[in-house]
């Protein structure tokens, strides 16, 4: 599967005739935003027409029922009692759209009504905050207090200058109300009537269910101030929808329309709206088409081919006749050439390279095995020296020193057996020395364990490291002895720790020794090589007695090659001091 590469050149294609067309889509998307904003403006607009027609005949019960409430006011203000409940019948004798009327004094009592029964109101929430807000409000009453019927109930303030002396309410049935049409112009919306309170007063669809085609993010306040307006808000029911609200009554009394979101859409001037698009994007495709198959075909057709010959070449294929690029321009066909000499000449250097590696190789491997054969002559004369030496002193001399060569040899016989002519196996290096030492262990009740990591070693620290570990396992066989709860033991172990730090333990048992030391003592000389192997190492010895044992710990990181660190010291005695 072809992956996209957005550095490439067919997506800088596609970026470049992007921003040739870019001022004319802009200039396509700017008449179409316009084109669109002004057709949603007229939707809008319609929609806040339709519903200020449906609450038309609301508003006109209701606000000709505010005018007849503020007109009773001045009757309640300058008649006594009698006369104000005579004067309240009298006004529903004559208007039959109402069924209640009467005063309300701004301590809750009423006394003067219609019906002639005294109430106190000055419990009811609604009262109170009527009282406060001293505007005109409207309230809903399903069971009404003295008609028993449901009622819409109308209050007006009564002021004495700017003293409030109460409310004079008017109660228009229910029913008159219930004429709100539940679709328009074939949209399903939901008309609902709301007071400064928040109660559903009057609504197209059952007041329980009215609550939910309410907006649910615009707060009961900001509802009143957005009167002549349109907005989007979410319903109860979560759906995002377009709502109008249109005032009844002044900062008391609203209708809300909830209409479909798809109603903002201009859809019968979809063409219209389209159209400004259709020129500049079927332009960028035609210009897209024909940049990206004329590229294809004269540049990116020999890129692939040109790519997978570097490729094929990078992992080693040696062996293909050219590229062989199928007609290619005249720019490519350099390219070409210039790829297959270039492969040509690489070819034949790195023939060359291998020749003379080989041939350098196998030079390396006869100098190891010379200097192998040479020491281990050496290593048999010093044998045959010390079975003629007279005193045991100058055999222990003659053999540790044979012993020293034995070891310098064993490290170039791996350096010429292994698969690595520069590398050696520190694990096979350890082991070597210790078979080596193993052939004059004092008693066969005696073993050398080992327990040995495979880490590649340079010649310049396999060197030190294989003859401080034949000096130090001399001293172990020297020194071991059998402890009081076991049998002699040597432990030879080598770790490799993450800092790449290598540590080599060789540890024995002390106790009773299996080898009696030579007359006179020690010469010192193992321990002063030991302490010059482990400077040329840049590394720390430390010996560590406890629980039996006696431990000698060399620790030294492991680094590359460095040709000045490969010799021996020519005088180990003078440089250990």
């Amino acid at each position: 599967m072809r992956t996209v590469r957005f550095g490439g050149l067919r997506v800088r294609l596609i970026l470049l005739m992007t921003i040739a067309l870019f001022p004319l889509g802009l200039i396509s998307l700017a008449q179409t935003a316009s084109v669109m904003d002004q057709a949603r403006n007229i939707n809008r607009e319609t929609l806040l027409d339709l519903t200020n027609a449906a609450a038309a005949e609301e508003r006109a019960i209701l606000q000709e029922a505010v005018g007849a409430a503020t007109g009773l006011g001045t009757l309640a203000l300058v008649t006594d009692l009698e006369t104000c409940r005579s004067g309240m019948r009298n006004f529903l004798s004559k208007n039959a759209s109402y069924v209640f009327a009467g005063y309300i004094n701004a301590d809750g009592q009423m006394a003067c009504s219609s019906s002639d029964q005294v109430a106190d109101f000055s419990d009811l929430e609604s009262f109170k905050q009527a009282v406060a807000r001293r505007e005109t409000f409207v309230e809903v009453n399903p069971d009404g207090a003295i008609t028993g019927m449901p009622v819409v109930i109308v209050s007006a303030p009564v002021f004495d200058g700017e003293t409030l002396l109460g409310f004079v309410s008017l109660s228009v049935p229910q029913s008159a109300l219930d004429n709100v049409p539940p679709v328009v112009a074939g949209q399903p919306v939901a008309f609902m009537a709301v007071n400064v309170l928040g109660e559903i007063i009057n609504s197209s669809e059952p007041v329980a269910d009215s609550t939910l085609h309410l907006p649910q993010e615009t707060p009961l306040e900001a509802l009143f101030m957005k009167a002549g307006t349109t907005f989007l808000d979410v319903d109860g029911t979560g759906e995002t929808r377009l709502f109008t609200v249109t005032e009844v009554i002044a900062n008391s009394y609203v209708v809300v329309g909830s209409w479909p979101e798809a109603v903002l859409l201009n859809r019968g001037s979809w063409a219209l709206t389209t159209a400004p698009l259709l020129f500049p994007v079927l332009m960028w495709l035609a210009g897209l088409a024909v940049a990206y198959f004329g590229l294809q075909r004269l540049v990116l057709r020999h890129l692939t081919r040109l790519r997978s010959g570097m490729r094929r070449f990078a992992l080693g294929e040696r062996r293909f006749d050219g590229l062989g690029l199928d007609t290619p321009p005249d720019e490519f066909r350099d390219v070409e050439r210039a790829f297959d000499r270039m492969t040509r000449l690489i070819t034949e250097a790195e023939a060359q390279q291998m020749t003379d590696l080989h041939d350098k190789e196998v030079l390396l491997r006869e100098v190891h095995h010379r200097v192998k054969n040479n020491l281990q002559l050496i290593a048999s004369i010093m044998n045959l020296q010390s079975r003629s030496a007279r005193t045991d002193e100058a055999r222990y001399v003659l053999e540790n020193l044979q012993r020293r060569v034995r070891g310098l040899a064993m490290l170039h016989r791996s350096l010429y057996s292994g698969p690595e002519t520069s590398l050696v196996d520190g694990q096979d290096l350890i082991t070597a020395v210790v078979r080596d030492a193993s052939a004059v262990l004092p008693s066969p009740s005696l073993q050398i364990e080992t327990d040995l990591v495979s880490v590649p070693l340079y010649p310049d620290q396999a060197v030190p490291l294989s003859m401080w570990t034949a000096e130090s396992l001399t001293n172990a066989i020297k020194y071991v002895g059998r402890s009081a709860d076991g049998p002699p033991r040597i432990l030879v172990s080598m770790k490799l720790a993450d800092e790449n730090v290598l540590t080599l333990d060789i540890s024995n048992t002390v106790g009773q020794l299996l080898v009696q030391p030579p007359e006179g003592g020690s010469s010192g000389l193992g321990s002063k090589l030991m302490a010059a192997f482990t400077r040329q190492l840049e590394g720390e010895a430390e010996i560590i007695e406890a629980d039996g044992q006696y431990c000698h710990r060399l620790r030294f990181s492991v680094t590359g090659f460095n040709a000045d660190d490969v010799d021996l010291p020519e005088d180990p005695a003078a440089d250990a001091a």
